[in-house]
């Protein structure tokens, strides 16, 4: 089965979905787990796109670019 979902969806709907997968794959999946992965899912931390700037923090890179801009 096949869910589309993306996430301007509701975010039960999103932990229902969650369920639903896993159950489709054998596995189980607690509704408190599954409300914890549609969070993140909300948040944008499985998107790829989104991953490299929420996760990656560069101090040194900030601070130039910071001083590149306020030299402009």
């Amino acid at each position: 089965m096949y869910i589309a979902c993306d996430r301007s969806a509701k975010k039960n709907d999103i932990r229902d979905w969650l369920i639903i997968l896993a159950g489709d794959n054998g596995e189980t999946l607690s509704k408190a787990r599954a409300d914890k992965l549609a969070n993140k899912f909300k948040k944008g931390l499985f998107d790829p796109e989104l991953e490299r700037v929420i996760q990656y923090s560069d101090p040194t890179g900030e601070t130039a670019v910071n001083k590149v801009l306020a030299a402009a």
